[in-house]
């Protein structure tokens, strides 16, 4: 949605103000004062910040520096904040003094392995006491669900213990579970533990010189493997919507894969494995912490789209915008901070950012993608839902939670009309493969036909034509994310693309300080240096808090570490295998593990 909506800054005001107390009500819902104005008393010369994007790394880098003394103007081209993490509502669906419909853009997990956005989520006060970490609840169940008569494949969520210190016994304890959990053969189960634990026990320099460089497919070898195996481990489990395994490097598949082991492990967790919030994100979430910014004296402006930088003495003078009356202004501060998706990141970067910084134009070789949530709103609970499922065998890599059975509030007597009873989000993350109803990919159906083709390929994993639960009559109604859009011809547009992470990429993304003294970048396409840096609300917030540090430092108001990053854990077993890894690197050697298969 390219302009601010009257209903969205309606709700958003409403939301806003019942997070913040009464006082909130008295604020505007869009503050549109530029950052160039005069800043308020009590503010220092030389630091104001205007930060161009309301998502999560827009809204963290402004969380950090107001806390900072910073003077802060958020700048967002949709109506409300929160950028991919907030909820979208269905207009006019909320009857009797009830909210209209939420929906997700997609099941906004937060798992045990990040360590930054839980930290700035302690930071957040909640109405009523405590943080809106407190709204974080527990998902203790994931299926692995399969068509025919494949079986389905039940995972609980429960601490493992697998041996780190020993690699012999950590490729059996990995393998056995693979058969165990997966049902797959001994020889290709004991195979993928061998290639897993390479990953895990590689030193750096191989790993982005050499692991980068792989796709995951080709790694696992999945091209000579079953079938469940290359839908298992070769791009078919999708819980982590970000990291496809099918383009994505071994590099990063490795470092997802060892930050799930370490965290089934209870090893430098922040809590259980797999969370949701108790409400929708934005009612538990977005809306309090765009109050408490406001607290800190943080700025608003809705509905503002930034067009260009102007670049003048190796500097940005000011930013242009398009306002919400359709007018051109001049965003004018001492330091800017870019939190814009990478596909719109790109557009501003003009002939002279290039060429002051190349890594701005080595930013054209990221690709995007497509994922994009849908809901549908039931008429009774499913019981066949119990929590996160992945539809291993479905074309679209669908992945489905019952989200507001993990809601505090009553769902029927709070949103909607009454009669819907659940809401069901799915994640659709393939967008190119051919359905099984039309027999067409998602893009070239309509919005109808892929609210319908979608639903299908759920039943066929969870037996609804059999009479298990996902009958045609329990869809009260269905949304699906607004960015998509109809184009006219058949097919879809998406206003919303997702940043894609292929073999490689890591070369073509750009640090959060550029070569541009006062421009800084904050979004999930920047280099983070934690345990995990695929697209996720985890890497969108330790970009923030990279961009934070480096205006407190171009500031001269501390040092970046004053703004502190949390990097992942590390298991001490491997330090000694890492350090023979690296002198063998050095001398042009493969990992000790990695033979060739004869």
């Amino acid at each position: 949605m390219a302009d601010a909506s009257r209903r969205d800054l309606l709700r958003y005001a409403a939301a806003a103000a019942g997070a913040a107390g009464p006082l909130a009500a008295l604020a505007p819902a869009a503050e549109a004062r530029p950052a160039g104005r005069r800043a308020p008393a009590g503010r220092r010369a030389g630091r104001r910040v205007a930060v161009l994007g309301a998502g999560v790394g827009g809204m963290t880098t402004a969380h950090e520096l107001a806390e900072r003394g910073f003077d802060v103007t958020v700048y967002e081209r949709r109506a409300v904040p929160g950028g991919k993490a907030r909820s979208l509502y269905v207009p006019h669906t909320g009857t009797g003094g009830r909210r209209d419909l939420p929906g997700e853009h997609g099941h906004r997990g937060v798992f045990g392995f990040y360590h930054n956005l839980p930290d700035t989520l302690r930071r957040i006060p909640r109405p009523g006491g405590g943080s809106v970490f407190g709204n974080l609840t527990t998902v203790k169940w994931m299926e692995l669900s399969r068509t025919g008569s494949r079986v389905d494949l039940p995972v609980p969520l429960q601490p493992r213990k697998p041996p780190l210190g020993d690699l012999g016994l950590l490729v059996k304890s990995v393998a056995g579970a693979l058969e165990l959990t997966l049902h797959l053969p001994p020889q290709e189960a004991a195979f993928f533990a061998r290639r897993a634990v390479i990953l895990f026990t590689s030193c750096d320099e191989r790993r982005f010189g050499q692991w980068e460089h792989v796709g995951w497919w080709d790694y696992i070898e999945a091209g000579r493997m079953s079938q469940d195996y290359q839908r298992l481990l070769g791009g078919g489990v999708q819980l982590l919507q970000a990291l496809r395994p099918a383009t994505a490097s071994a590099r990063t598949c490795g470092q997802g894969l060892e930050s799930i082991l370490y965290d089934l492990a209870e090893r430098g967790s922040d809590g259980p494995f797999d969370r949701i919030f108790d409400g929708p994100t934005s009612e538990a979430w977005i809306d309090p912490w765009a109050a408490h910014l406001r607290g800190l004296g943080v700025r608003f402006a809705f509905g503002w789209s930034v067009e260009a930088l102007e670049l003048r003495d190796g500097r940005i003078a000011a930013a242009r915008a398009r306002t919400p009356d359709g007018s051109s202004a001049r965003i004018e501060a001492d330091w800017f901070v870019a939190a814009v998706p990478s596909d719109r990141a790109s557009a501003l970067w003009d002939r002279a950012l290039r060429a002051a910084d190349p890594r701005l134009a080595a930013m054209d070789g990221l690709q995007q993608t497509w994922c994009n949530g849908i809901q549908y709103f039931l008429r009774r609970p499913a019981p066949v839902l119990k929590g996160h499922i992945v539809h291993v065998d479905s074309p679209w890599k669908l992945v489905s939670v019952p989200q507001s059975r993990f809601w505090r509030a009553p769902f029927a007597r709070t949103w909607g009309d009454g009669e819907a009873q659940e809401s069901l989000s799915v994640v659709i993350s393939d967008w190119d493969t051919p359905g099984v109803v039309h027999g067409k990919p998602a893009r070239r159906c309509t919005r109808a036909e892929v609210a319908r083709e979608v639903w299908a390929q759920m039943q066929q994993h969870v037996g609804g034509a059999a009479g298990k639960g996902l009958a045609d009559d329990l869809v009260h109604t269905w949304y699906l994310d607004e960015a998509i859009a109809e184009d006219g011809r058949g097919g879809l547009t998406n206003d919303d693309p997702y940043l894609l992470n292929t073999a490689g990429s890591w070369e073509l993304r750009p640090d959060a300080t550029t070569a541009v003294g006062n421009l800084f970048l904050a979004a999930d396409y920047v280099r983070t240096y934690s345990n995990i840096d695929f697209t996720s609300m985890e890497t969108a917030n330790e970009a923030g808090r990279r961009a934070a540090g480096a205006v407190v430092t171009a500031a001269g108001a501390g040092g970046a570490a004053d703004v502190p990053t949390f990097a992942g854990y590390e298991a001490p077993e491997y330090a000694a295998l890492k350090g023979e890894d690296l002198r063998r690197w050095r001398r042009g050697l493969p990992h000790v593990l990695d033979t060739p298969r004869h």
